[in-house]
């Protein structure tokens, strides 16, 4: 498939994406597309608790991530670390 073009008459447009392709040692084409992405993303529709679909699918992998470490977890293990420091909070 023939790449198509797309021609933007802009000092700033060009600049900026000039710009951020020499500092992160990419290509405009690349910072652009990057760009468009992440303004995209920021329209998306939202759900209920605000997050957009690609936050929607984040929170739901880090979720999964939190029950399967869970799983592990010895029974009667705490995050209580009482015995570990004293009364100051000065390891003991």
């Amino acid at each position: 498939m023939a790449q198509r073009q797309l021609n933007i008459q802009s000092d700033e447009a060009f600049s900026r994406a000039s710009s951020l392709a020499e500092r992160l040692g990419r290509t405009t084409t690349d910072v652009v597309v990057e760009a468009l992405r992440r303004f995209e993303d920021d329209m998306a529709p939202r759900n209920e608790q605000g997050r957009t679909p690609e936050q929607q699918r984040r929170f739901d992998r880090i979720k999964a991530l939190a029950r399967e470490t869970a799983r592990h977890k010895l029974p009667g293990a705490t995050s209580n670390h009482d015995d570990l420091y004293d009364e100051n909070g000065l390891p003991k």
